[in-house]
């Protein structure tokens, strides 16, 4: 468990930060990355070596015009497969028709294949308010209206 507190965590920080040549604890300062208190240690040691700390750079304004996702629903299953793969080949097909998708429990699956069956495979699933659109696509991939035909050409 970790019991340090600021004074010791500041030290520790320093203490890196002190292992770091001029150029990356520069290019780091600069970065913006830092929180405030790691911008200030980072800029006493560069004073310390005698090069000149930069300013941390200014936070970015909210964006104004940025309004939050509108709510669509509850995510639904409209599909499921036995291998991941196939779940996430039709979610791209979705997402690609501008449908956003999900794909749930791939990575349980993956870790243990004989429990694909036992959980009814990988589901995949869309917001409620785009559950008829899901199946239309998944309906037209399904009997092959989306393939490519064989004069397919990806560089035209």
């Amino acid at each position: 468990m970790n019991t340090r507190h600021g004074s010791s965590e500041a030290q520790e920080l320093a203490e890196r930060l002190g292992l770091l040549s001029d150029e990356e604890l520069t290019r780091r300062c600069a970065a913006g990355s830092f929180t405030e208190l790691a911008h200030g240690i980072a800029a006493a040691e560069l004073r310390s070596r005698g090069l000149a700390a930069p300013a941390p750079p200014e936070p970015l304004p909210p964006e104004a015009d940025s309004e939050p996702e509108p709510y669509h629903g509850d995510m639904v299953t409209v599909a499921r497969r036995f291998t991941p793969i196939d779940a996430h080949v039709l979610c791209a097909c979705l997402e690609s028709a501008g449908i956003p998708a999900v794909v749930a429990d791939a990575e349980l699956v993956q870790t243990n294949l004989l429990w694909s069956i036992a959980m009814g495979g990988v589901s995949l699933r869309v917001p409620q308010a785009f559950v008829q659109e899901a199946n239309d696509v998944i309906a037209a991939f399904e009997r092959g209206a989306l393939s490519l035909d064989e004069n397919f050409d990806p560089n035209q």
